[in-house]
């Protein structure tokens, strides 16, 4: 442990920032998780699941370690994913929001743990440009797909920038009569300024959204440069049962 928080600190920016949506350890035995201000069991088990789910076909993928690797999280929110990727040898990683208080959440944690080789910034996916962040070797992209209202043309602005790996996971449109590449249109509610929900204040004015099925993920992937997918079967056990109704997905693309 090398902080220099001190317990009590790190007690009253947990109780400051909570609910978290994802449970991360902290030194003095701590955890962002707290069962008295979570708003849905999801926040206990969201990072454990994917991790567990997809970091093991990652790291095969990548020979083992991260080490050497920049990784770009899209839609960090408290940063779970960006801290995963840092414990695993990555080099450099950059987690970006568009909302205020996952970044403070995600800062917190950095602070906690003393992570230096991450850094969080409020931006959102279509301002993906080399020229401003550079080039990454792994892009992030989880639960974040099914939400754009521009889906295509932002996830080229993320291909722009990513060299070799997308890990996405997503929930899909489950159309099971049909071959052909369909996306639903939803228009979610509009968040309210106060709303300390943990995965949605994004959602600030009225917008459409897309969720795709499996083959318009697929065929959309090798048209941004990235042909060879594996779609990740859940083979862990206790994982979020979404996934063991197809309801969620988790895609392994590479270039």
């Amino acid at each position: 442990m090398n902080t220099e928080m001190s317990k009590q600190e790190m007690e009253g920016e947990i109780q400051r920032l909570a609910p978290f949506h994802h449970k991360v350890d902290l030194p003095y035995g701590l955890k962002t998780y707290d069962p008295g201000s979570s708003q849905r069991h999801r926040e206990q088990t969201r990072l454990d699941s994917l991790t567990r789910h997809a970091f093991p076909k990652l790291l095969e993928a990548c020979g083992g370690t991260l080490e050497g690797k920049r990784v770009i999280d899209v839609a960090c929110n408290a940063g779970g994913f960006s801290v995963e990727a840092a414990r695993l040898g990555a080099e450099y990683v950059l987690g970006f929001d568009v909302a205020d208080r996952y970044l403070d959440q995600a800062n917190f944690i950095k602070r906690a743990l003393d992570l230096e080789q991450v850094e969080y910034r409020k931006m959102a996916l279509a301002d993906c440009d080399e020229a401003k962040i550079g080039m990454f070797d792994i892009a992030f992209c989880f639960g974040i797909l099914y939400h754009l209202e521009n889906p295509v043309y932002e996830m080229k602005k993320l291909a722009s920038v990513t060299r070799d790996i997308m890990l996405i996971d997503a929930n899909v449109y489950q159309a099971p009569f049909s071959r052909k590449s369909l996306w639903k249109m939803t228009v979610p509610r509009v968040i309210e300024s106060d709303d300390k929900t943990t995965t949605a204040l994004w959602r600030t004015e009225k917008r459409c959204q897309f969720k795709p099925n499996v083959r318009a993920v697929v065929e959309m992937l090798d048209v941004l440069g990235f042909p060879k997918v594996e779609i990740l079967k859940p083979r862990e056990r206790g994982l979020e049962f979404r996934y063991y109704r197809g309801k969620r997905v988790t895609f392994l693309a590479r270039r």
